[in-house]
């Protein structure tokens, strides 16, 4: 298993465009995708709602966690993308 934390950095957290761009990252990737906020059950990166449900603010930190063939890949690139701004800042 493959862990990271980030910190959100999107002005207005994880809302509705944040969370399906994570859910389309995660789809491309054979393992398991979750993310964990504050010892909440974990949510997966490939479930829409349970992103939007983590209510994640900017500056939460978040712990991700992938386990399967391309966890370290999968891992690597969520961070970036969360890392990033989600590459915009009008979303």
């Amino acid at each position: 298993m493959i862990k990271r934390v980030v910190t959100v950095k999107h002005k207005f957290g994880i809302h509705a465009r944040p969370a399906a761009k994570i859910v389309s990252l995660c789809t491309g990737f054979e393992s398991d995708i979750h993310i964990l906020k504050d010892g909440e059950p974990p949510a997966s990166g490939k479930n829409i709602l349970d992103i939007m449900m983590l209510a994640a603010a900017s500056g939460t930190d978040l712990e991700l966690r992938a386990d399967g063939p391309d966890a370290e890949e999968a891992i690597s690139q969520l961070a970036e993308m969360m890392e990033s701004d989600f590459d915009t800042n009008e979303i």
